[in-house]
């Protein structure tokens, strides 16, 4: 027994560091989702390349879901059995200075003749039905409620995507993946339209009816597609697959990738549907949501009826929304809010009609580079 297992940790070791080396070499992260966001921090790079890593989580998994372990690798299970990671509280400081630098921001848009909008995102863990367990804490609500409230002292155009969905009824974990700490794409379909009719509510927009009909999409759905980002830290059997909807319009599309100057339809520039036919079965391996949805970063949409421009600033939630508001206007730019210091160059750039900033206030609140907007007044 003794020489089997050093046999097979021998194995598993040469297994591990090809893998290792082959990601360091090639930045290709073909063996653990962690690998690739877990950039100098070696042992996650490392132990992401280990064999059998899924088959040995979901076992752990199953054990800790069989004695009521409610606590596994940093990852919560909650009581409807959706899995998140709490977030820790954040000093009023540190939110009133965030909340200075979107108000600022406001202000230096409206004095160029710009309309801002900030869209606060759903929170996986509702303020009208919490479902963590006794004696675990989450402080994403209450982060974002002083946050807003700072924004509403000054005066700042905001949605809050939490309200909207308890005033129209929706239940806001279905709108998320048990597994991940996304939303899923019929809710950030749901989000565009909530923007959509703000944009026509407040900009001048006119979007075709068409553009926010649900009915007027096709829905192809991928069953157990997904291990989302929670699910891969602790297994299958602690909290289950996730299906996947990729979401696309009926009706005739026309855009151009404005750096690449490619031209193509909806499913050539704004979406991967390959990747998530090509990996829905690799579970440890793919990242559905995020390479599934991420599409050009700068369109022009050679079908629009009007001439209005939007920026988005965003995070990977918004890679369920970005395709829809390219659809809905002539130019289309999008920024990552976790380095959004271009903003201000790009503003000068394209002018916009509007930029509005959305962010999940899980990875943006204390974070120093998500509100330096490139007006010098960031960190």
């Amino acid at each position: 027994m003794a020489v089997l297992f050093t046999v097979f940790v021998a194995a598993a070791a040469v297994y591990t560091d090809i893998g290792f080396a082959h990601y360091k070499i090639t930045g290709e992260p073909d063996l653990s989702y962690w690998t690739r966001n877990s950039s100098d921090n070696f042992e996650s790079e490392y132990t992401g390349c280990m064999p059998l890593k899924l088959a040995a989580l979901s076992v752990n998994g199953a054990i800790n879901k069989s004695l009521g372990q409610r606590e596994m690798n940093e990852v919560i299970r909650m009581n409807n059995g959706y899995l998140m990671s709490p977030m820790l509280p954040a000093s009023d400081e540190r939110l009133k200075y965030e909340a200075d630098q979107i108000i600022a921001l406001q202000n230096e848009l409206e004095s160029q003749g710009v309309q801002f909008l900030y869209v606060a995102t759903l929170t996986k863990n509702s303020n009208y039905d919490p479902q963590l367990p006794v004696g675990e804490d989450d402080y994403t609500n209450s982060n974002l409620d002083k946050f807003l409230s700072y924004l509403d002292e000054g005066g700042v155009n905001y949605l809050d995507l939490r309200e909207t969905a308890h005033e129209e009824g929706l239940n806001t974990y279905d709108l998320f993946y048990h597994t991940d700490h996304h939303w899923t794409t019929e809710a950030g379909f749901w989000a565009y339209t909530e923007i959509a009719k703000w944009l026509e509510a407040n900009c001048g927009f006119e979007i075709d009816d068409t553009l926010t009909d649900f009915d007027n999409y096709e829905v192809t759905h991928y069953e157990n597609a997904v291990l989302g980002s929670r699910g891969k830290r602790v297994g299958v059997c602690y909290g289950g697959l996730d299906d996947f909807d990729v979401i696309k319009p009926k009706f005739e599309t026309k855009l151009e990738d404005l750096e690449t100057h490619e031209v193509g339809t909806f499913e050539d520039l704004l979406i991967n549907e390959d990747y998530v036919k090509e990996n829905k079965d690799k579970l440890l391996s793919a990242d559905i949501y995020d390479l599934g949805l991420q599409g050009s970063m700068h369109t022009q949409n050679q079908l629009c009826t009007n001439d209005s421009n939007i920026i988005l600033v965003g995070d990977s939630f918004s890679f369920t929304v970005e395709q829809y508001l390219a659809l809905s206007t002539n130019r289309f730019d999008v920024l990552s809010a976790y380095v959004p210091n271009g903003l201000a160059d790009l503003v000068k750039q394209v002018h916009p009609t509007c930029v509005i900033v959305a962010q999940c206030p899980v990875f943006n609140l204390g974070s120093d580079m998500s509100f330096d907007f490139g007006y010098g007044t960031g960190e």
